[in-house]
């Protein structure tokens, strides 16, 4: 998710980054330390797909979808 190659204001994610979990179906943190952990985790997949080569993901950086978007 390149977005979280995107610094906020203060040098965390920026106030929208939990809009952007949400809109993608990703699984939405409530609380700012575990946003914080998705965040680092999305700069290290984006930082992961774009490096020359790509290098693979570790199981550890691949994203869950949150309950909600799981087909019933």
């Amino acid at each position: 998710m390149l977005s979280a190659v995107v610094d906020g204001k203060k040098g965390g994610p920026v106030p929208f980054f939990r809009d952007i979990l949400k809109a993608a179906s990703l699984a939405v943190p409530q609380t700012d330390e575990a946003l914080l952990m998705i965040w680092r985790r999305e700069q290290e997949r984006a930082h992961a797909a774009y490096a020359n080569p790509p290098r693979p993901l570790p199981p550890r950086l691949v994203p869950t979808a949150s309950p909600a978007a799981s087909p019933k």
